[in-house]
């Protein structure tokens, strides 16, 4: 699976994540989803960006322009994801 040229250190989104978002309505392709996730241990991150099923940021700078944002957690750690935005 290619990294998106988004973000070079981008990390792939966990199966049972990415079908979430499809019960969510959010296609399956050629999307950018803007969640609030909450990981292990009780941190929350307000702005997680998605795009294509991968993780690209960790706030809303993701979305509009191209980043290399470092994304410091294992994505397996998500206990809950909440939509906020998708395009």
């Amino acid at each position: 699976m290619p990294i998106p040229s988004r973000n070079r250190l981008a990390k792939p989104l966990p199966d049972q994540w990415r079908r979430w978002l499809v019960e969510q309505g959010v296609p399956k392709r050629k999307y950018t989803a803007v969640c609030r996730a909450t990981l292990a241990g009780g941190r929350v991150i307000d702005e997680l960006v998605i795009d294509q099923g991968w993780i690209i940021s960790l706030d809303r700078s993701g979305v509009s322009a191209p980043v290399t944002q470092r994304i410091d957690f294992d994505p397996r750690m998500i206990e809950s994801l909440e939509l906020i935005q998708f395009v």
